[in-house]
């Protein structure tokens, strides 16, 4: 590619002089004839080496050098001075403006050249650098240079505001993506108007939707941090970011962290991530990041232990008897993920055990190894037992594929399978849930709708899934004995199920009071610490014959 010289020089004669010195080198050149339209010339065409010459009318070279160095598109093009001054004092003048060298008037062809030529090939580097280190759809410097003055430059007086536009996907997803990039440099000409209350600071624009603000923090305490979270976040909530005819409403969450200088960026995303995960619209890392990071230690810990449990095989199925309270008998039970820890002690599925697996990605390899475990039992025994699934289970093509090959690998047991589907919060489609419930269906595969009361208790949706269970949610059931409209509920239920030919299963049996307002009420199965508790072997001798002495 051509490389550009600007020359700036007031006589005309002396910039031919340099364009005909370097006619062989074959480059393209602009002249100007003053200070201040070798500024304007220079910001139109990006020069890779401007040619400056020191004393000229209106703006002279080291004026037009000084604004050159405070403007961030130009900033860092080579300067090279063409002078008869001789003096010391003008040199240092010079320097002090930000020229980087200079060429006597009475110059050396040659020298000229090999000067020109150097100082091209440092403006090619530092263009890459600025592209590397640039936002192309803002001009803000990005991420990496964000990452650079953080580690480059260490300091203990750094602070760091992270901002996330909640809705820009949504945005982007409507709009398309070159109005939405437009919303971000309306958002960051407004970010840039309310950092003027802000002590030295630099504006990134890490990413589409993503911004940072990196101050010299000072006296600037997380009270002023605090302060400007919130009043920055309400001028947006009242702000109309418009392009054209387009009129945007934006939602931001944000973070703050002074920290050490290292880790800044770190510490501030983790506390970023931990506000958007609990829907608050900024935190601040005092007090916050050392307990987030000890959080992290330890789900990096359990991830660990699940690992190693999955390879040493440590990761097995406990099987709670459901009583039939009209048979009186156990022949079906559910299925409950439980793990050894290296001392063969049992690990509860706590809710971090289970989060920390899921967000760890091995989540799909439990619930496929608690599958085949479960088949195998049911081979062996010959009894009903009902497996946990949540519908993220069901809408991941890879865990359905699974799913479905499992049933026609044991076409010959499936009868005896129950499904037991958990809705997650994140569901998206109920179609593929409800495709899925009836391939399973024509395997001979019972469905059961687990916590009706919650999730999946929408009647309608009920109605859709054709569920052969109903399990009543366990909070109905703990205070049945004490709450009339906890019992009132429960009977609706057992109604509704039986209109729809559905069985009901009492979780949350904990006593003989409320086994005993179950059985008055009809429903068909209990399950609970007062029939039996999770037991690696199948156990076919309910706790609660003892009781009502029927063995």
């Amino acid at each position: 590619m051509q490389s550009t010289i600007l020359i700036v020089d007031d006589i005309a004669v002396n910039r031919m002089t340099i364009k005909l010195s370097l006619k062989e080198e074959g480059y393209h050149f602009i002249e100007a004839s003053d200070g201040a339209e070798a500024i304007d010339k220079a910001l139109e065409h990006n020069p890779d080496l401007i040619l400056m010459d020191a004393m000229m009318p209106n703006m002279d070279g080291f004026e037009a050098t000084r604004k050159i160095r405070e403007i961030d598109q130009i900033q860092r093009t080579p300067i090279l001075m063409i002078t008869s001054l001789d003096s010391k004092e003008d040199k240092i003048r010079a320097l002090e403006c930000g020229v980087n060298d200079f060429i006597n008037k009475s110059f050396d062809k040659l020298e000229l050249k090999a000067r020109c030529k150097s100082y091209i090939e440092t403006a090619k580097l530092n263009k890459k650098y600025i592209l590397a280190s640039v936002n192309a759809t803002s001009g803000y410097p990005n991420k990496m240079a964000l990452l650079k003055e953080i580690h480059e430059k260490p300091s203990g007086n750094k602070g760091l505001f992270l901002l996330h536009m909640d809705n820009y996907t949504l945005n982007e997803n409507f709009f398309g993506t070159e109005i939405a990039e437009r919303l971000d440099i309306s958002f960051l000409s407004t970010l840039k108007q309310f950092c003027a209350l802000l002590p030295e600071h630099t504006i990134y624009h890490l990413s589409n939707g993503e911004y940072a603000v990196l101050i010299e923090s000072g006296n600037f305490d997380d009270k002023r941090a605090e302060a400007f979270c919130a009043n920055f976040i309400e001028h947006v909530k009242k702000s109309r970011f418009t392009y054209d005819i387009y009129e945007f409403y934006v939602n931001i969450t944000m973070a703050y962290a002074n920290t050490t200088a290292s880790t800044l960026y770190e510490d501030a995303n983790a506390i970023l991530g931990l506000a958007k995960g609990e829907k608050k619209e900024f935190m601040l890392s005092n007090g916050t990041i050392d307990a987030l990071k000890e959080s992290i230690r330890e789900n990096l810990r359990i991830l660990k232990v699940i690992k190693q449990a999955l390879k040493d095989d440590k990761i097995v199925p406990f099987f709670q008897p459901i009583y039939n309270n009209k048979t009186r008998e156990i022949k079906r039970y559910e299925a409950l993920v439980r793990m050894y820890d290296s001392n063969y002690d049992i690990v509860f599925p706590q809710p971090y055990f289970l989060e920390a697996a899921k967000k760890g990605k091995l989540y799909p390899y439990i619930t496929k190894l608690l599958i085949e475990k479960v088949m195998q039992k049911v081979r062996d025994n010959g009894c009903e037992i009902s497996i946990n699934l949540s519908s993220l289970d069901i809408e991941d093509p890879i865990m359905r594929e699974f799913l479905l090959d499992a049933l026609k690998r044991n076409s010959d047991i499936t009868d005896k399978i129950i499904f037991e589907l958990l809705e997650d919060k994140e569901t998206n489609s109920y179609d593929i849930v409800k495709d899925f419930i009836r391939t399973a269906k024509s395997y001979g595969v019972k469905i059961a709708i687990d916590d009706f009361g919650s999730g999946f208790s929408n009647f309608i949706r009920i109605i859709e899934f054709e569920p052969d269970i109903i399990k009543l949610d366990g909070s109905l059931i703990k205070d049945i004995a004490t709450s009339r409209a906890c019992r009132q509920t429960v009977e609706t239920i057992k109604v509704f199920a039986d209109k729809i030919g559905a069985k009901t299963v009492a979780e949350y049996v904990a006593d003989k009071e409320i086994f005993d307002i179950i059985n008055a009420i009809g429903i068909d199965y209990a399950q609970g610490y007062y029939i039996g508790k999770a037991e690696l072997e199948l156990s076919t001798e309910p706790l609660v014959l003892k009781s009502l002495e029927l063995a």
